[in-house]
């Protein structure tokens, strides 16, 4: 009776392993260009987080002229801020076009565990 109620069980587990990367990074531009996306979307999310913080600090001072003055501190460096991307951003688009010709390969012939 026992053995009716209890039997071995196989579990079968698929291994294929897909690489998240296939087909979106083969070219040394397409790296160049993951990396400046990931800058620049974090630069733009400072910035914005930055001229917020500037305005709220604006409101809340009421008024008393250090707090202004901190306040426009924030605010000037987050623009600063802004266009530095802006020119991080005409610099990644020059370059993309002046090595759109010349795909540069990454890892061909290149062979693990040997």
């Amino acid at each position: 009776m026992k053995e009716l109620l209890v039997q071995k069980v196989y579990a079968q587990v698929a291994t294929n392993f897909v690489n998240p990367m296939t087909n979106r990074i083969s070219t040394l531009s397409q790296l160049f260009n993951v990396i400046i996306n990931l800058v620049l979307g974090a630069g733009i999310s400072l910035v914005i987080i930055m001229l917020a913080m500037g305005f709220i600090m604006y409101v809340i001072s009421q008024g008393e002229k250090a707090g202004i003055e901190k306040a426009q501190k924030w605010v000037t460096y987050a623009v600063i801020g802004g266009v530095g991307l802006f020119f991080v951003y005409v610099v990644k688009i020059i370059i993309m076009n002046t090595f759109q010709a010349n795909n540069f390969e990454v890892g061909n012939n290149i062979q693990l565990g040997q």
